[in-house]
């Protein structure tokens, strides 16, 4: 899933002298410079077969065949190569450790660059309060965040001002880090971004709640940016406040035709075009589901829709994802009756989890509830290349998600997963006292990434997690089959850790949050000019 202008706070690498291997061992006078077939100085190259050159028999140098600056870094060290019997070469270099594919399974910096799992990582923010909210990676790994900013911020050259009392921001970094461009958005009073979705060429599509001066109006506004940043529509959809909880888009996702689905809540009525409107006056937000053209916003007659699903109570959409064939899994909660298609299902007590597939047309292929007597939710939905869920929710007491009853004794996080058909295939548990978890993905070989924060040892399959600080980022890896694969913790983060992903195979696992003191994703400590900022970071894992 967004974008600014300095990276202030990019860390540098400290690059280790080079250890010459120019000094031909055992000899009384050496004069020149080492033979051909030795390693030279600066880490350059190492021959295996010594030339033609000759050298002391059983004599040794160091050689090194890694990039200039890696020698003495992480895991990279010299080798040797030892002089043949007959004086005329050298033999191959043995021992040496070169650079590789950097891991975030290990605490090793396996591609020498002096930084271990974290690619890069920068603060975005001024003297006031900033938060990135959501963020997305198109397909030549450039990346786009969205969040809300107060009083001024500087990115790069540019500074972006404020014109009420905080206003929304799109920024666009490289695959790289370097800050590219960035957007303000809103009107003259509050904003926030909460959600974007960007196609593989690069075009954004960012959804913006916007209030008025009392805060008791707000209207959901959705902007299209092209990949060079230049505003090609915008379309304010209505809405209004549901009491204290405004109407507003809380995920979206891109389609195969380039078609945009975006889920969310919302009072009042939220028209898509002159054709599509939806409408709810009972001030309890309900949810709605839309697939609508990226071209302008509106709703196509043949291929667009919109699907509403409600109640008498509260419902509310937290996730959205898309599958291969462009089936659509969404994921939230609702109180009392949750009706959705024919489907109608009962909460067991306070707020229920549900889980549902939509097909490419907006069709109900299915839907299923998880709960119990106390209040539980599904928070983030991913899917498998099968278009199976996988889903991250917070649940009490005793509840069943679909392979039998669990019984926790307090409010736990649970990752659970299912078929593309809704059949139950696993679950884990984590305690929320030691772990908060937010955002997941689900790569190519069905391993699944979450993040989220760490605020307390955890145990996990036997070995003890240990947070670094009081506010933790939590990086945590699964096989295909639940098992626990890695965990990760980078200190002094703050805000209790990530608020969300977005993970390329190709690109890597780009993480943003709010860093409300000083944080440190393996790549040095970075302080807030103020009193928090906004943190984009990039992992390798």
């Amino acid at each position: 899933m967004k974008i600014r202008v300095s990276l202030r706070c990019i860390v540098g690498v400290g690059v280790l002298a080079v250890s010459g291997c120019g000094l031909v061992l055992g000899l009384d006078d050496f004069e020149d410079a080492a033979p051909a077939g030795s390693a030279t100085s600066g880490g350059a190259t190492s021959a295996g077969t010594g030339g033609g050159g000759t050298c002391e028999p059983e004599s040794k140098v160091e050689c090194y065949s890694g990039a200039p600056g890696t020698e003495g870094v992480g895991i990279c060290q010299a080798g040797t190569q030892a002089c043949k019997q007959d004086g005329s070469g050298y033999e191959a270099c043995s021992g040496e450790v070169t650079p590789a594919a950097e891991t975030c399974a290990s605490t090793e910096d396996e591609d020498c660059d002096g930084k271990d799992c974290v690619a890069w990582a920068t603060l975005i923010g001024g003297a006031e309060g900033e938060a990135v909210n959501d963020v997305a990676v198109d397909a030549m790994g450039n990346v786009y965040v969205v969040g809300t900013f107060e009083g001024a911020i500087p990115l790069g050259e540019d500074v972006l001002i404020a014109s009420g009392e905080n206003d929304a921001f799109l920024v666009k970094f490289s695959p790289s880090g370097e800050y590219l461009w960035s957007r303000q958005l809103g009107g003259i009073y509050h904003d926030t971004a909460y959600a974007i979705a960007v196609s593989p060429e690069g075009e954004a599509i960012v959804a913006v709640v916007e209030f008025d001066t009392r805060l008791d109006h707000s209207e959901v506004v959705l902007q299209r940016y092209e990949s060079s940043g230049a505003l090609s529509w915008r379309r304010a959809l209505g809405g209004s406040m549901c009491g204290i909880v405004p109407s507003s888009v809380g995920s979206m996702a891109i389609v195969s035709d380039g078609s945009v689905v975006v889920a969310g809540i919302y009072c009042g009525e939220i028209r898509f075009d002159e054709t599509h409107a939806v409408s709810n006056e009972t001030g309890l937000p309900d949810a709605f589901v839309a697939k609508i053209r990226s071209s302008d916003g509106g709703i196509d007659g043949r291929e667009g829709w919109v699907t509403v699903f409600g109640g008498d109570d509260v419902q509310y959409v937290a996730d959205v994802a898309v599958d291969a064939a462009d089936n659509v899994v969404v994921v939230g909660s609702f109180w009392g009756e949750l009706r959705f298609g024919d489907a109608s299902l009962q909460s067991a007590g306070k707020a229920d989890a549900f889980v549902a597939k939509l097909t490419n047309l907006g069709l109900v292929s299915w839907v299923r509830s998880s709960g119990g007597v106390y209040g539980d939710r599904f928070d983030s939905v991913a899917v498998d290349r099968f278009g199976g869920p996988v889903v991250v929710g917070v649940f009490d007491g005793t509840f069943d998600l679909g392979g039998g009853e669990i019984a926790v004794g307090k409010v736990t996080h649970v990752v659970s997963r299912y078929t593309t058909s809704n059949i139950y295939r696993w679950h884990r548990t984590f305690d929320m006292d030691d772990v908060l978890l937010g955002g997941l993905s689900v790569d190519a070989r069905g391993e699944s990434l979450v993040v989220g924060g760490l605020i307390g040892d955890v145990e996990l399959d036997g070995e003890t997690v240990h947070p670094i600080s009081a506010d933790d980022l939590l990086l945590v890896k699964m096989g295909e089959r639940g098992d626990l694969l890695w965990t990760r913790a980078f200190g002094h983060v703050g805000n209790r850790g990530a608020v969300a992903l977005a993970h390329s195979d190709a690109h890597g696992l780009f993480v943003v949050g709010r860093a409300n003191g000083m944080a440190d994703f393996g790549a040095g400590t970075m302080v807030p000019d103020g009193e928090s900022d906004g943190f984009v970071a990039k992992f390798v894992p």
